[in-house]
């Protein structure tokens, strides 16, 4: 506790500072994931700029050394990355500044973009009222240390209720929330896919809370791993299962599957890269289907502990049925009946996709990194 605060303390030094210190002009600094990974939207606008070769600096802050190098990819904790984290003009990140760069990031007097990491359908923020704390406790810590309150110069969104509910969660005026589309989207643009011909699922559940419920998913609701797997080999279908980032498989279970037809996605792997490649995903609340809704391909929606999640874990902005356009499982036994139909047509609920599609991202090309890019100028020429 005393060291917490000795850190906290320190951070507030620097907070202050850099309301008398000027940033180094055009110097924008990216940060993803609580700086443990090089992932999403901030990494496809960081590459996006890097490509224009236009007058800006762009440095990425990580805490994993395995991907740093002597030029833009910078460790947390060196010189070099305090130094830039500390003379940005911008700062750019998919979460917060707090967990993805540092405390210390001045948003008063400095330009944060917010990207996200998903369009939601689980309220997030101030939105989420099973999370957020109004304690006395809280109050007094958000006083002394102020860098505690997250404030965004730009917020991104992909559609208008995405935009709402987005100027909601951060507590923003929506004027400032801008519908460009999320730049992790424009790969979707290039319709060419995986040419190994093979028949691909993947199946990305999202955060629980409780990691017991991780392994739930699969032990309560009908997985049965002998049948599942005889399934996929005599159907020559591949199965990836990809949990939540923040989140680990349970390792017994993991190690209990041997089949070349389901693979364990690693939690460093950028599923945005691949997504296109699946001709059919499984989802349950993760914002994943939405981006895979510009496949046009099909899905199948696995909501198997919906009273749950919603009480427990997240609550949602829309009825889960009217965002859903595909079938409802309430176990295995039912999502391996649905991938046989949509294997032998995948035509199957093709209107109502279409219809939740463009409800969610009124762009549909490969223009957002350019959009986002172009807000931030006009935030960095004001």
């Amino acid at each position: 506790m005393i060291e917490k605060v000795l850190i906290y303390l320190l951070n507030l030094l620097f907070y202050y500072l850099m309301f008398i210190v000027p940033p180094k002009k055009s110097l924008w600094v990216f940060g993803a994931w609580f700086g443990e990974k090089y992932f999403d939207n901030p990494k496809f606008l960081f590459e996006y700029i890097k490509q224009k070769n236009d007058d800006i600096q762009v440095v990425w802050i990580t805490k994993d050394k395995s991907i740093c190098n002597t030029v833009d990819i910078i460790y947390k904790y060196s010189f070099k990355g305090l130094y830039f984290s500390f003379f940005g003009e911008i700062y750019i990140v998919s979460h917060s500044t707090f967990s993805d760069l540092f405390p210390f990031i001045n948003n008063k007097v400095k330009r944060v973009v917010q990207l996200w990491h998903g369009i939601p359908i689980k309220k997030i923020g101030n939105d989420d009222k099973l999370h957020v704390y109004s304690s006395l406790k809280n109050k007094v810590k958000l006083l002394i240390f102020p860098f505690f309150q997250e404030k965004y110069s730009l917020v991104i969104a992909s559609s208008k209720s995405d935009q709402m509910n987005m100027a909601s969660a951060f507590n923003i005026d929506i004027s400032n929330v801008k519908i460009t589309g999320y730049p992790r989207n424009d790969i979707f643009a290039n319709k060419l896919k995986s040419q190994d011909g093979n028949y691909k699922i993947l199946y990305g559940p999202t955060l629980r809370n409780n990691a017991d419920d991780e392994i739930n998913l699969f032990d309560n609701f009908g997985f049965n791993k002998e049948r599942i797997i005889n399934f996929l080999e005599e159907n020559k279908i591949y199965l990836d299962i990809k949990m939540h980032p923040a989140n680990q498989i349970d390792r017994k279970f993991k190690d209990s599957i041997q089949s070349e037809y389901i693979n364990f996605l690693e939690s460093k792997i950028e599923i945005n890269d691949i997504l296109k490649n699946y001709s059919l995903v499984i989802s349950d609340y993760s914002g994943l289907y939405i981006d895979f809704l510009l496949t046009n391909n099909p899905i199948i929606f696995a909501p198997f502990d919906y009273e749950k999640y919603i009480t427990k874990d997240r609550e949602l902005y829309y009825e889960y049925n009217e965002v859903t356009p595909g079938p409802k499982c309430k176990d295995w036994n039912e999502v391996i009946e649905w991938i046989i139909k949509f294997k032998n047509n995948s035509t199957l609920y093709v209107e109502e996709r279409k219809k939740v599609r463009d409800r969610f991202h009124k762009y549909q090309d490969d223009k957002s990194c350019e959009r986002v890019y172009n807000e931030i100028i006009k935030l960095d020429n004001k």
